[in-house]
């Protein structure tokens, strides 16, 4: 496995955490936010494909089955409650901090159960995982902070349209999931 194989492999596997940091991006901003996204995003990545590799391909038939759905549940159920949030009439876009408690770990691991799969599959190989695992973890944190930078910007130029449209597209990624 080469460099160039091991940072595609990364950017698809930060493309989850993008698309939900692009989402919570839109929202109001609360300190630390970053760090905790970007630092959480990227850890939760790099152990999940440590998990992977470690177990190989014991459990990689249930994960195939099942991940696809606790993975689409756990979007599906944000991408309404953002969608439901749009209608708010409110000026604060949202009062909770999607960066902490609950909905930090849950996002965390549904953006990550596809390094756990990555993890089995590399783990067939017989290569090094430290290298893959850095850099997977490193690629997601970049990923993370451009996405609520975008989103941030998102905000300020459509507000609520931005918040629907982030909704809509998590519930299709969320629908996506189970096509996989």
């Amino acid at each position: 496995m080469n460099i160039y194989q091991i940072i595609f492999i990364s950017i698809a596997l930060g493309c989850d955490a993008f698309s939900i940091a692009l989402c919570i991006g839109a929202f109001k901003r609360y300190p630390g936010q970053k760090f905790r996204l970007g630092f959480h995003f990227g850890l939760f990545q790099s152990l999940m494909f440590i998990v992977g590799f470690e177990l190989g391909n014991v459990l990689l038939g249930w994960i195939s089955v099942y991940g696809k759905w606790i993975a689409c549940f756990v979007v599906g159920c944000v991408a309404v409650h953002m969608i439901v949030e749009s209608f708010d009439k409110h000026d604060e876009i949202i009062a909770t901090d999607l960066s902490r408690g609950k909905f930090l770990i849950l996002f965390s691991v549904a953006t990550s159960l596809d390094a756990l799969a990555v993890g089995f599959s590399i783990g067939l190989l017989g290569v090094s995982p430290w290298l893959p695992c850095l850099m997977i973890g490193l690629i997601a944190a970049i990923m993370t902070l451009t996405g609520l930078l975008i989103g941030r910007r998102l905000r300020s130029s459509f507000g609520k349209i931005a918040e629907f449209g982030g909704g809509v597209v998590l519930l299709l990624v969320a629908l996506g999931l189970l096509r996989m």
